[in-house]
């Protein structure tokens, strides 16, 4: 069931011609991931087909320098984000995962469409990306080209990560995938976003907020009514640090392994949604929490902060919170270097780093130039609107620094 917070509930997303600018962006920007999705997908099938092959799938996706992972499907979804979507949009500024360098369109061919990072798209594909960058140019030229909001427009940072949750894409888990698409204003504050999981079963899953335009939609389908009712710490699939153990013993919940910091957040507001059509919240029945300590990047958390605030929740900077500062934001501009950098407290990672060679383990970042512009190095706070009251957070601050005072927050 989709929910829309100014159109009827229907399940096919719609656009609204008498929306507000930030709402028009969101609506237009999930018209195009539901153009994106076949190709989206196919490549999915793509890489699971190759991967069980003799050859493998290394024609389709690769290793970067930081160990994590990168397929076509990240490069082909940005660039036509950003080439095709948003080409004729004076924004301040577009950010995006993947860094290709500035490209010409004087230079830009059918063949730069087929070569990603020095990967190329299987021939059969190929039209497929073609006939999606036909819909999705066709689709801003009608929705946002030569409208009253340019000016506006004109005034906002995007941040974008075209597959987030790339490792479990290239894993079978493709379900916890999800297209992140943030926008700030002249600040650097996340004012609206879309999360929008191509790869749900059995159709697309998704996330739109803009809370100065009252603008909050969901579209959980079916799985909305399989949220778990108990409250929960959602984590990577991965490892985690020991102040994430020490926070769910203090908490006393279980831990929900899931991939994308999109997807997590999409499951975190599936429950709140779930808590607030309850009568009754014990204690046990409360929403979801996504409480980390190591790093993401501007591009995982923009969309899903605007996301939250407009359905009531908080994001928010973990080492912040702990201080009692309730305004602790990430910044969401574009620039050379971290705008939220504090020196000697976070760790210096093959993520973070900046430095040419492996940081040492527990070596501290003691000047901005040490580390990558867009990563989040204070950890973070999310929560939906059931624990945004005085009691809510009180509550979440109090079981931070217990787990804190037994395992400090690693930050890194």
């Amino acid at each position: 069931m989709a929910n829309h917070a100014r159109n009827s509930q229907d399940d096919n997303i719609e656009h609204n011609n008498n929306s507000g600018p930030l709402e028009n962006l969101c609506s237009t920007c999930l018209l195009a991931c539901e153009v994106m999705t076949p190709l989206i997908a196919s490549i999915y099938d793509e890489l699971i087909l190759t991967s069980s092959s003799s050859t493998g799938s290394d024609g389709v996706q690769k290793t970067k320098k930081d160990n994590s992972a990168f397929t076509i499907a990240d490069g082909t979804v940005q660039r036509l984000l950003i080439k095709c979507l948003f080409s004729n949009v004076a924004f301040r500024d577009i950010v995006g995962e993947e860094d290709e360098g500035e490209e010409e369109d004087d230079d830009i061919d059918d063949n730069w469409w087929y070569q990603v990072q020095g990967l190329t798209i299987p021939k059969h594909l190929q039209p497929l990306v073609d006939s999606t960058r036909i819909q999705i140019e066709s689709l801003a030229k009608n929705l946002l080209v030569s409208n009253s909001n340019e000016s506006y427009y004109s005034k906002l940072t995007v941040f974008i990560d075209p597959i987030d949750g790339t490792r479990e894409f290239s894993n079978g888990k493709g379900e916890q995938c999800s297209i992140c698409i943030g926008f700030a204003d002249v600040h650097g504050k996340a004012i609206a976003g879309v999360v929008y999981r191509p790869l749900s079963k059995p159709s697309p899953t998704w996330v739109a907020g803009a809370k100065s335009d009252g603008y909050a939609a969901h579209n959980f389908e079916e799985e909305e009514e399989q949220s778990t009712t108990g409250a929960a710490v959602l984590s990577t699939n991965g490892s985690i640090s020991k102040f994430v153990e020490s926070l769910i013993v203090e908490l006393d919940v279980p831990r929900i392994k899931a991939g994308g910091a999109g997807n997590k957040m999409m499951m975190l507001l599936q429950q709140s949604i779930s808590v607030a059509n309850k009568e009754e919240v014990s204690k046990t029945h409360r929403g979801h929490l996504y409480i980390q300590d190591r790093g993401v990047s501007r591009w995982d958390t923009c969309a899903a902060e605007a996301c939250l605030n407009a359905f009531g929740g908080q994001l928010l900077k973990l080492t912040d919170f702990l201080q009692d500062e309730e305004d602790g934001y990430y910044t969401y501009l574009a620039s050379k270097t971290n705008l939220d950098f504090v020196p000697n407290t976070a760790n210096l990672t093959k993520y973070n780093s900046n430095l040419q060679e492996l940081p040492s383990p527990a070596q501290k970042a003691q000047d901005v130039c040490q580390v990558k512009a867009y990563s989040n190095l204070a950890g973070l706070v999310a929560f939906g609107k059931e624990f945004n009251t005085q009691e809510g957070r009180k509550y979440l601050r109090d079981a931070i620094r217990k787990a804190a005072a037994n395992n400090a927050p690693s930050l890194d």
